[in-house]
């Protein structure tokens, strides 16, 4: 899935809620100004004056997610073929000087725009990056798309004024709530949950680690079967998967009938088997059954670069807390196992082995230019450690349908 995007500009002329007015298809485009663009004629753009006939696409990306990246390289070779009629604006949050950094690696027409405010993502709704916001000439939205969608043939029907169904993904603020979506509060002991797409919830997993559900709760919400089967068993990287029959067809984030929300709470005593819990209750609830088989494969290997040197901070912490983006890393009272596991495993899409041989825990900060590998491999060199590919047995979740769905 795709991470939000807290999108950029700077607003002059408008005053406007942006959490009472969302703007929508049909609506003349706000008068605000983005700024600063880095690698245009122009260092700051405002449709309402701006002297021009073009349609404009704003598409809302960062270089800290990787699906935008294959995406803006699309959107670059569609600004060379529509120059003359379309001019694309890729908006970020980045800073001006990663965004130069984007723009000296992959010149190319479109106009990159970096800022910090949120007003505006907030009035467009949309439910995170990847999407674009479509612009006329008389300045009015016309269409707001996943930018996956936005090719030579949708453009094509744009400039001959035939219409173009939105299918940008929207979020719901109206109805968002301090409530428990689950029902569970202190004084539950335990609880089990599994309902379908609820479409005021925000795909995202939650495992407190601290407070009186700590180590005992386990909760999804829009999540599809396979990361919550990867959660159950520990899994950490997609290509540790594998599916007979047809179990693949249930894999599909876009339909939201296979999304599934989850909760689980265990009692205090059975927190030490919260996954193996977790297990059952997938196993019975799911029409797609799961076991483990341990089968040689592709790997990638954290070995510390300097065998006598450990250059990261050790921790003060007992416990892990850590967050992580395309941007980096940044975990307190982190183990190489869980860097290795829960952080380097998603980036490279591969599981990575942890052969370091550095115990104990650690402050681990890493900082990337973009999120592709060259800048994965630079953000793990500069804190110490190396990667490399190598061939390990490990385990591997097979996932089939149960006997009613074969």
């Amino acid at each position: 899935m795709k991470k939000i995007l807290i999108a950029a500009f700077t607003i002059l002329a408008v005053n406007v809620s942006a959490q009472n007015y969302m703007l929508k298809p049909g609506d003349r485009f706000p008068d605000i100004t983005m700024r600063p663009i880095v690698n245009a004629p122009v260092t700051e753009l405002n449709l309402k004056s701006y002297p021009s006939k073009k349609f404009f696409i704003i598409n809302l990306w960062g270089t800290w997610c990787s699906p935008c990246l294959p995406e803006m390289d699309a959107l670059a070779k569609l600004q060379t073929q529509f120059s003359r009629q379309v001019q694309i604006v890729g908006l970020s949050d980045d800073p001006a000087d990663k965004l130069k950094k984007y723009a000296a690696k992959k010149p190319s027409g479109m106009w990159l725009a970096s800022d910090t405010s949120s007003l505006l993502y907030q009035m467009l709704n949309v439910a995170h990056v990847g999407e674009s916001v479509v612009i006329d000439s008389h300045k009015r939205i016309v269409a707001l798309l996943e930018t996956d969608s936005v090719n030579a043939n949708t453009i094509g029907r744009l400039l001959r004024g035939e219409k173009v169904k939105s299918n940008g993904e929207l979020q719901n603020r109206l109805n968002v709530t301090a409530k428990d979506p689950f029902g569970v509060d202190s004084l539950l002991a335990s609880n089990f949950t599994i309902r379908g797409y609820m479409k005021d919830q925000q795909a995202m997993g939650m495992t407190p680690h601290e407070g009186v559900f700590a180590e005992r709760r386990v909760s999804y919400f829009n999540t599809g079967i396979v990361m919550l089967y990867k959660e159950a068993y520990g899994i950490t990287s997609q290509k540790q998967i594998m599916f007979e029959g047809d179990a693949k067809k249930y894999d599909n984030y876009k339909d939201k009938s296979l999304l599934y929300c989850f909760d689980l709470l265990v009692k205090p005593e059975q927190k030490d088997s919260l996954r193996l819990i977790m297990q059952d209750k997938l196993e019975h609830s799911l029409p797609v059954k799961a076991r483990i088989e341990m089968r040689d494969t592709d790997v990638y290997v954290l070995k510390l670069k300097d065998e006598s040197k450990v250059i990261i901070p050790k921790s003060k912490l007992t416990t892990m807390s850590y967050g992580f983006s395309g941007r980096g890393f940044d975990g307190q009272g982190v183990t190489l196992n869980d860097f290795a596991n829960v952080y380097l495993s998603n980036e490279f899409n591969l599981p990575v082995i942890n052969e370091s041989g550095v115990e104990g825990r650690y402050d681990i900060k890493t900082n990337m230019d973009a999120r592709d590998k060259e800048n994965l491999l630079k953000s793990v060199d500069d804190i110490g450690f190396t990667v490399t590919k190598a061939r390990r047995k490990i385990k591997i979740l097979v996932l089939y349908p149960t006997h009613g769905n074969l």
